[in-house]
């Protein structure tokens, strides 16, 4: 490896590492985010939907992202803070109730029992799940048949999918689409303030919306999750950082997910040849965009492995950059925010309960496999 580009013959691509590299792919046009234009998608890939925006070009994409950026837009996300807060208050209240629970049948058994709570599964997943259902208005049955088919759904967003895992992704979609299809049909020509209504009562189509509604959960319910668990184990590895945590949530956020954010990987298609960093790209090569390394370039930030919550300057790529930018940042950044402010307010003492944290298998996801705590180390 030379540079902030180079070629990986292993692999068949260019890995971009640098900031400024980085930020001119994301930024720049003569570039595909469609899975279609890749090279790297291996024979018999699925075609991905093209009503869904993530996988689109411009002009469709630009369209697309039109209609639904204001229900995204920071005074919308805004408006849904106290439910936000409430969410985690209530899943909160019910990490500790099972820790809590868990103790009580330790005193009255013999022998070692299973961690009792699961940081990433229990708080990290059930925020964002929670939240979602919310903005969808579909109740404890939807947030079930959400829970029960987000693990398939994320695997759309792999850049290494197999055949397989866009099967898998598929048919985990087709069962939410079945269960969303008559909410949608319900609240199409409605008054309601819900997303879905909202989303309804633009120019996209029925099947635009459902792609949406899909994404939101593939996209934002694993992100977010992730994003409160990489930045809970990070401050638990660094309690000097919690008063900056406190005292400037917002700062502490955005220094978390430049050096904890949970998608590494963004994949792009050359449309035309692009010199960049130096080295020449053929139209028709991939070149995978890798936010983790750009996200630690020591040309813009100094002493950039070092977690620095009060760190001010340059903005990150954590959320990507330039025309697929996440919608869904802003909610993110509530949603964490609000997630890693209260729980280390009512449990400043939580620890890990490994030495070792155990990192889930990924090319494209910063992800834990788990994350087991004690929320009192004095019990």
């Amino acid at each position: 490896m030379t540079g902030p580009v180079f070629w990986d013959e292993a692999i068949g691509a260019y890995r971009v590492h640098g900031f400024q590299e980085a930020d001119v792919v994301l930024r720049g046009s003569g570039w595909s985010s469609s899975p279609a234009n890749s090279p790297l998608a291996p024979a018999g890939m699925p075609q991905m939907p093209d009503t869904m925006m993530i996988f689109t070009d411009p002009p469709d994409h630009t369209r697309l992202r039109r209609l639904v950026a204001p229900a995204f837009s920071a005074r919308a996300v805004e408006a849904f803070r106290e439910r936000v807060g409430a969410v985690v208050e209530s899943a909160l209240d019910q990490i500790e109730e099972q820790e809590h629970e868990h103790l009580t049948e330790d005193d009255c058994q013999d022998g070692d029992s299973s961690p009792p709570v699961d940081l990433l599964a229990d708080f990290g997943y059930l925020v964002p799940l929670a939240v979602i259902a919310e903005l969808l208005d579909v109740g404890v049955e939807g947030a079930q048949v959400f829970q029960e088919q987000t693990p398939d759904l994320v695997r759309l967003l792999e850049v290494d999918a197999s055949p397989e895992d866009a099967q898998l992704a598929i048919a985990a979609g087709l069962e939410v689409t079945l269960f969303l299809t008559p909410v949608l049909a319900a609240r199409k020509g409605g008054e309601g303030t819900d997303f879905v209504s909202q989303l309804l009562r633009t120019e996209l189509t029925v099947d635009e919306v459902m792609a949406t509604c899909i994404l939101l959960l593939a996209a934002g319910h694993e992100t977010t999750a992730n994003l409160i668990a990489n930045g809970a184990l990070a401050l638990m590895n660094h309690r000097d950082q919690l008063p900056a945590l406190q005292q400037n949530p917002a700062r502490a956020v955005e220094e978390l997910i430049r050096l904890e954010s949970p998608v590494r990987v963004l994949g792009r298609t050359a449309v035309t040849e692009h010199q960049l960093g130096g080295v020449r790209i053929p139209a028709g090569r991939a070149v995978l965009v890798e936010l983790d390394r750009a996200s630690r370039d020591d040309r813009r930030w100094p002493d950039p492995e070092r977690l620095d919550l009060g760190r001010e300057g340059p903005g990150h790529l954590g959320f990507g950059t330039g025309i697929h930018f996440c919608l869904g940042a802003a909610l993110a950044r509530l949603e964490a925010g609000e997630a890693l402010t209260r729980l280390f307010r009512r449990h400043p003492n939580v620890q890990p309960l490994t030495r070792v944290p155990r990192w889930r298998s990924s090319s494209t996801f910063h992800a834990l496999a788990e994350l087991p705590v004690s929320l009192d180390q004095s019990r």
